[in-house]
């Protein structure tokens, strides 16, 4: 057996999470949010409304994007973005840690 959690911030709808994360994640990687949408295997509409869900009970942009042209389009994370994910690396960590804790202290010798 082995203690499985999800872990998100909520507003008024889920705002950020695991899939945003990894979204986010991707974009970074990928420096497109088509490119870290197909990469995933979801649409380019399913990933700009993540984004933009969490944009808006986060209160801030998370994604800036340039159009098309000669150089090509992209996306980028915002500074705010870079922060949150640090920050998010860190506390799903630390909580996890914890929540294994608890687990082996309720369920250690039970399960």
């Amino acid at each position: 057996m082995k203690l499985v959690y999800k872990i998100w911030v909520e507003g008024k709808t889920k705002a950020f999470g695991e899939g945003p994360y990894k979204l986010l994640r991707k974009v970074e990687q990928l420096g497109s949010l088509n490119k870290a949408a197909q990469d995933m295997n979801m649409s380019y509409s399913k990933a700009w409304s993540i984004i933009k869900r969490a944009e808006k009970e986060l209160g801030f942009k998370l994604v800036e994007s340039n159009t098309g042209g000669v150089g090509g389009g992209g996306s980028r994370l915002t500074s705010q973005a870079k922060t949150l994910l640090t920050q998010y690396d860190e506390f799903y960590r630390e909580a996890g840690e914890i929540l294994t804790k608890l687990y082996n202290k309720y369920f250690g010798e039970l399960l």
